[in-house]
This record gives C-alpha cells, sequence and structure tokens, in this order.
C-alpha cells in the first residue's frame, strides 16, 4: 500500500501540472486570436481603398480616429528616432479590446491633428467602420446578384 500510495500522488502531481501547462497554453491561444481578429478589422478599415461613398471610405469621423490609431501603434518616434516596441502594440490592442476608459493622445501621420480619446471611443469607432464596411459589401454583392 506504501508504494501505491506514493505513485498515485507522483501521477496525480504529473496530471495536475500538464494540466496547468495546457491551460496555460490555451490562454496564450486565445490572447492571440482576440489580438489577430483586432488586428484584422483595423486593416481591413484602415487598408480600403478609396471610393466615392465618402460614408465609409473618408477621412472623416470613426475612421479618421481609427487611422490616427494605426498611426499611434505603428509609426512611434522618440526623439527624431523611429522605434518598434512590440510590448506598446500588444498593450494598445488589449485596451483597445477591452474598451479601457483610460486616454490616449493620437495625432496625425501628417502631425496637423491632435485629439484626446478613451479606448472605449476607439472601440466604439472601429466597430461603426468594420459593421459599416460589412454592411456596404453585403449591399454590393447582393447589387451584383441581382444584376
Amino acid at each position: 500500500m506504501p508504494s501505491i500510495g506514493a505513485r498515485f500522488y507522483t501521477q496525480l502531481d504529473s496530471a495536475y501540472l500538464w494540466g496547468d501547462m495546457v491551460e496555460g497554453e490555451l490562454e496564450k491561444e486565445v490572447e492571440n486570436g482576440r489580438l489577430f481578429r483586432l488586428l484584422c478589422k483595423l486593416g481591413s478599415v484602415n487598408e480600403r481603398p478609396h471610393s466615392g461613398n465618402v460614408a465609409i471610405n473618408g477621412e472623416n469621423g470613426d475612421k479618421f480616429l481609427v487611422r490616427m490609431f494605426r498611426t499611434y501603434l505603428f509609426r512611434q518616434s522618440q526623439e527624431g528616432q523611429n522605434w518598434l516596441e512590440l510590448s506598446h502594440i500588444v498593450a494598445a490592442l488589449n485596451k483597445l479590446d477591452v474598451g479601457s476608459e483610460e486616454k490616449v493622445m493620437l495625432q496625425s501621420h501628417d502631425e496637423q491633428n491632435i485629439i484626446l480619446v478613451t479606448y472605449k471611443d476607439l472601440k466604439k469607432a472601429l466597430n461603426k467602420c468594420f459593421s459599416d464596411l460589412y454592411l456596404q459589401q453585403t449591399k454590393d454583392q447582393q447589387h451584383r446578384l441581382q444584376l
């Protein structure tokens, strides 16, 4: 009985360690999935070619905020030198994903416009732009099917 008990606790400990490791890996994948979906939304909104539809593709309102956020994420500079810090990007994306009340100062690429906005407002703007884009694409597909 003593030898079985010792082996039982060793096996139980191994099972718990394996479960903790699998849970840690799952947490990483969930985090990656959330950030990937958010980056896909940002890319879809920002990299859409301009068309005649100003409400969706124009440089005003919500889309302008999203473009300024892209500049904040990917075009950082310090003392005139460009720099890239992945932790800055991940932290900002996480704040955007949860809709934090924290304020962030955004400026346009040409440095002519500066605005102070919360991540919560940025999240609303991104979701609105993405849903407008999705609705427009759906309408375009339906129109092509009718032709």
